[in-house]
């Protein structure tokens, strides 16, 4: 389970870029993914005034970092004044970077975080590894995490730069390159090294 609207929103915690390896990690382990709404677009924490507050924590005990409001804020569905949430006033503010950051806007950028989320998803539907297979712990070094999920023929390899620089990727044969969590590389060919960008995550297949 990642996020939920009692903790700091994960892009806030992280980082866009790094929120991208997360979703490639929690989309393919074990077990059902779990975002909170507007993770998927990247949104962090909003200002919540005095005035607008609501959380009964930051009512009774102002000033100790209680306050849950700010994960809280509405789904920003599009760029308008309420986002497409609401034709009223909502309860919370939508916050400063709505025009930039809402589904719809996203949705036009087949590169945004939103495609990514997409198309993890859509990936992990038609993997039967991703759904049913076993997870398999490889030794992982120099900032990336790598391991294996497997069900009989089909095999993927994941590997995560948790570093904002390139590192070496060392493969323990030669593998497909199926997806990266940059959404800019075709399908091709790796023999047993390549490069892994910072803060890049990729899904391998192995072939014969």
């Amino acid at each position: 389970m990642i996020g939920g609207h009692d903790k700091k929103r994960v892009a806030s915690r992280i980082g866009e870029a790094q929120m991208r390896i997360l979703a490639m990690l929690v989309m393919t382990l074990k077990g059902t993914p779990f975002f909170f709404a507007g993770d998927e677009i990247g949104m962090t924490n909003v200002a919540i005034p005095p005035d607008r507050v609501q959380d009964v924590f930051e009512k009774l005990v102002p000033g100790y970092g209680l306050n849950r409001d700010p994960e809280r804020s509405p789904m920003r569905w599009d760029g308008s004044r309420h986002g497409g949430f609401t034709s009223g006033e909502p309860w919370l503010p939508m916050g400063d970077d709505i025009g930039e950051r809402n589904v719809a806007r996203l949705q036009q950028d087949r590169r945004s975080l939103i495609w990514l989320f997409r198309s993890l998803i859509a990936f992990r539907k038609s993997r039967p590894a991703l759904t049913a297979g076993e997870y398999c712990a490889m030794r992982s070094r120099d900032d990336i995490l790598m391991f294996k999920r497997e069900l009989r023929n089909d095999c993927l390899l994941i590997a995560l730069n948790f570093s904002s620089q390139p590192r070496n990727l060392q493969l323990p044969g030669k593998a497909k390159l199926l997806i990266s969590t940059a959404l800019d590389c075709a399908t091709e060919v790796i023999e047993r090294q390549s490069i892994l960008r910072g803060n890049e995550g990729v899904i391998l297949e192995f072939g014969e």
